[in-house]
Formats: structure tokens, sequence, C-alpha cells
């Protein structure tokens, strides 16, 4: 074997670039690996060298004197003569801007420098295999056309052939009106047994005879315009159909366009269409099933950690409430144990205004008049902060309604400000993020009926996840909440809660209220806050919730909730 002239035949390269470096270094890798090379250092010596022989490939590039890559690159694409033949870029250019304006200009592929020689000759080889396989795939397709043209002028030896095939076969002959040129119908040329028995006909009763339109009349007529359409058009058609006879059945067709007329190949699917429709109707049940699992499955895990939660906060609000009621309650009294202390205290001073040094010197050491004045001081901030407790708690226990499980009348109100005075440390301005307004704009509403727990639920929810999605983008200075409530008509109520963060895109707001769907970043959110928001509105109170949104403007989300059930 003569392995020299395998490699001449490797193909032929034009290098254009103003360096000679990058030339030799190029040239010289190419031609070892056994490809014809050409160098030149200018685009204007690239245009006539390429006119005297065509190269296979051309690798060029952008920076040159006189005439850019990008230049040369268009003036051969502008050229039919040459607009095929593959241009690579090889340039110190790394910029997205140059490679997009190298691709504009026609080029197939761009490398940069500085290049790995095995990289330069992957993607050279890549070229070289597609320009192969076209030539290969321009030669079926002539060998494909001549062979139809001898299937068409041999349909009579053909026909002896198709008579074995399972699979129906006819070919037809337009046949047109002598003055429009129009198609009026199509003569049956030739047509094997199986589509005669279809059609409950013979092969003598279809050959030569216009069948077509008539046929098509009891299957579908509008088949027939679309058989015109490949012969007018060329376009093939693919499609199947139900045919209806003594024995019912689905076929599916092929046609292609034969010279003055088309060839069709029928095929019975029947067994096909039924496995076809019984799989559907199982990926359906499928479906179904997957859907109501995962509805199960995300109502259990919300039951179990609610109930816990409820469990918890009523059980921390209760064992904090003693305590705290044990204080508040004894403050009071001490606050008058130590004021008339401080009196006994200011009697002796103006009874024995000059007690002995040892008691002179103990007033010095405690600092008495202060300790007087802050004494009260203290009491009081103590009362503050067990006022402040007690509240907390309050909002707790209205917030889980351990003790209120039932479907009772509440002040809906009443549970939003207990959600707000859960989320208060939220709401602050912290070092990250500056705090959030809060605007409440509150209608004069009627006691509802209603799970107070749940709803607050829904509210907690909503609420954490506009705080989220201000953190994430706040459109404005600062972050602003809006909760406003509204009658609807003398049975409904709207309670809107609005938001100036990221907001919610169109595509993804069909989306929102589905089950383990989250637009939080891994390991932030379960998807299961919003579905249950859905699940309690719709489901428990008979209302609706939905959100208005874009992304970038904020988000609100809208309860309709009936004000008795």
């Amino acid at each position: 074997m003569n392995l020299n002239s395998q490699i001449e035949n490797k193909g032929n390269i034009l290098i254009v670039d103003d360096l000679l470096e990058n030339l030799q270094l190029l040239s010289e890798a190419l031609l070892k690996l056994g490809y014809t090379v050409r160098s030149v250092t200018s685009g204007r010596m690239a245009l006539k060298t390429v006119k005297v022989k065509r190269p296979d490939v051309i690798l060029l590039d952008v920076k040159m004197p006189e005439m850019d890559g990008y230049q040369v690159c268009r003036t051969l694409k502008a050229d039919a003569d040459f607009s095929h033949i593959p241009v690579i870029f090889i340039s110190a250019l790394d910029d997205v801007f140059d490679k997009v304006t190298a691709f504009n200009s026609g080029a197939i592929d761009y490398i940069t420098k500085p290049f790995q020689i095995e990289e330069v000759v992957a993607r050279l080889e890549n070229q070289l295999t597609i320009q192969r396989q076209q030539q290969l795939l321009e030669q079926e397709n002539i060998k494909r056309r001549e062979a139809e043209e001898v299937l068409y002028q041999s349909r009579a030896l053909l026909a002896s052939v198709l008579n074995s095939s399972l699979d129906g076969i006819a070919a037809m002959q337009a046949v047109r009106n002598t003055e429009t040129g129009e198609i009026e119908d199509f003569r049956c040329l030739v047509v094997n047994p199986v589509i005669a028995r279809a059609f409950k006909s013979s092969r003598e009763e279809m050959i030569g005879k216009l069948v077509l339109k008539k046929l098509l009349t009891n299957i579908d007529p509008k088949l027939f315009n679309c058989f015109v359409n490949i012969v007018e058009t060329g376009k093939s058609l693919e499609q199947d159909f139900y045919y209806e006879s003594e024995k019912s059945c689905w076929l599916h067709f092929a046609a292609v366009k034969l010279g003055d007329g088309f060839s069709v190949t029928i095929r019975d699917i029947t067994a096909r269409k039924q496995a076809e429709f019984e799989l559907q109707q199982q990926a359906k049940n499928l479906e179904l099933t997957l859907r109501e699992l995962k509805r199960t499955q995300a109502q259990l895990i919300q039951s179990e950690k609610m109930s816990s939660i409820g469990n918890l906060v009523a059980g921390v609000a209760h064992e904090i409430n003693n305590p705290v009621n044990f204080i508040h309650a004894n403050l009071i009294p001490a606050t008058e144990y130590f004021k008339d202390l401080l009196y006994l205290v200011k009697l002796y001073q103006q009874h024995f205004p000059d007690p002995p040094i040892q008691i002179k010197v103990e007033i010095e050491a405690i600092n008495l008049d202060f300790m007087q004045e802050d004494l009260l001081k203290l009491l009081n901030s103590m009362q503050l902060g067990t006022d402040r407790i007690q509240r907390i708690v309050l909002s707790l226990r209205n917030f889980s309604h351990h003790d209120e499980a039932e479907y009772k009348r509440v002040d809906i109100h009443q549970g939003i400000d207990s959600t707000l005075m859960l989320l208060q440390n939220r709401l602050k301005g912290t070092a990250e993020h500056p705090e959030i307004i809060v605007i409440k704009d509150y209608a004069q509403l009627p006691r509802i009926q209603c799970y107070s727990g749940q709803l607050n639920q829904v509210f907690m929810n909503l609420l954490d996840n506009a705080i989220d999605s201000i953190y994430t983008l706040c459109i404005g200075a600062q972050g602003q909440i809006k909760i406003k409530t509204m009658f609807v008509n003398k049975n409904q109520i709207l309670i809107k809660i609005s938001d100036n963060g990221v907001g919610v895109s169109e595509e993804l707001q069909s989306q929102l209220f589905d089950p383990f769907f989250t637009t939080k970043p891994v390991g932030k959110g379960t998807g299961l806050g919003l579905f249950i928001c859905h699940k309690i509105v719709v489901e428990q109170h008979g209302g609706n919730l939905y959100c208005n949104s874009n992304f970038g403007k904020g988000a609100e989300f809208v309860v309709e909730i009936p004000i008795a059930k």
C-alpha cells in the first residue's frame, strides 16, 4: 500500500495570514499531516489564489493590512463560484462581537489565538468530512432520481414485483383539462392486489381507469386536493386515515410525485393504532395517578407540618404566658412597695438631715439620689417589656388558633395583624436590607365564617413570599407591602397583598399553585406554600386565589373568600 498516495488526497488548504511565523507554523504542521498547503500574506493575494486553484478549506486571519479577513470572506461568499468554500477564521480577537461578525460574514468556524494545532486539525477535518458527505449525498440524489426515472419507464416490469408486496402500492397519472390544464382526476397506471382487495375491486377494474376521485369520495374528499398538490408542488405527503368498510381499519399512506402523477404506498396500521390508543390512555391514567399522588403527598407533608407547628406554637405560648403573667401581675405591687420605701427614705432625710458618717458614706456609695430617680424607670421598662411579651403570646395564639379549629366567624383583620406581628423581625431594617413598610387599607368588614388557623397560614405564606421577593429585588428606594381588604359583593370579600419585589413572569404564573413548584433557589423553598394556600382558599373555603404580576414590576396576590359558607 502506498501511504504517500493516501496522504496526498487529504485536502487542499489555503492559509491567509500577514504574520510569517503563523504561516510557517501552520504550513509545516499541516504538510506533515499530509495536507496540500498554500499560504499567502494578504487578502487580495488570497482572492487571486482562489481563482487559480480552488481550495477545499480556507484558514483566514482577521487583522490584515489593506483588506481584513471579514472583507475577504464577504467577497468570497458574494461570488457564486466560491461561496461554498468553507472559511475558518483564526484570530487573536476573542470578543463575542468579533466572532458574531465573522459568522455574519459567512464563516463556518472561529478559532482563537494562541491555537493548538490539534484543535485546528480537528475542526479542519470536520469541514472536510462534511464536504465529502455532501458530495456523497449529491451523488446519491442523482442516483435516486435516475432510479425513479427508470422506475417510471419500467412500470410494466415493476408490476410483477409489486404483486408480492405486503403493502398496497399504486401509481397514478394526472388527467388534465385540455383547456385549463387543471387536474380533473387521476388514471391508475399500476396497482397491486393489496390495494385492489382493500377497495373491493380487481386490478383489471382499476388499471387504466379514472377511479381515484370516486374512491376518495367515500373516504375523505379533501384527500383529492392533497394528491393534486403533490403533483403541482412536488411535496410528498404522509398521513393516517380511518377507512370504514366491512372490516374497518386504520391505514397509513405515503405519496410522492412521479412524473405528472404520483406513487402511493398504503399500509394497514390498525394494530399499531390500537396499541397507541392504549398507551395514550395508560399515559393519561399514569399522569392522573401521579398528580393525585403528588397532591396527597403534599397534603400529608403540610398537614403534619402544620400540626407540629400548631402544637409547638400553642405549647410555647402557654408556657411563656404563665410566668409572664406572674411577673406582670407582681410588677404593680412591687412598684407600690418601692414607692413606699422611697417615701420612707425621704421622711428619714427630712427628720434626720445629718445622719451618722457611716450612713453618709453608704448613701454616696450607692448614689441614693440617682437610685430614687432611676428605680421607677426600671420598673416601668419591665412593665412595658411584659406588655410586649403578652402581645406576642396573644399573636401566637391568634395565629395558631390551636383551640379554635372549627368553622366559625372571626375578624379577618385580626388574623392579618397577628401574622404581621410574627413577621416583625423580617420587616425591620438590617445591615443587608432596609426596613419594609406595610401599608394597610382595611375596609369595614363583618366577621366571616372560616377556618381561622388555615387562613392565617395563607396570610403567612403570602406575606413571607412578598418579603422574599423584595429581598431578591426591590423596585424603588424602599420595600413596600400593601394589604387592602374590600367587598366584592354582599357575600364575598377580597384581600389584596401586593409588593414591589421582583415579580413573576407570565410563563411561570400558570405553575405557581402546582405542588413542589418553586421559583426560589435550591434549599430555600419546598414548592408547597402556594399549593396549600390554593387548596385552603379554593377547596376548604370555596373562594379563589390568583396572581397578577409581571417580572420586574412586583406581584399582587388576590384572595376571594365568601363571608358565609
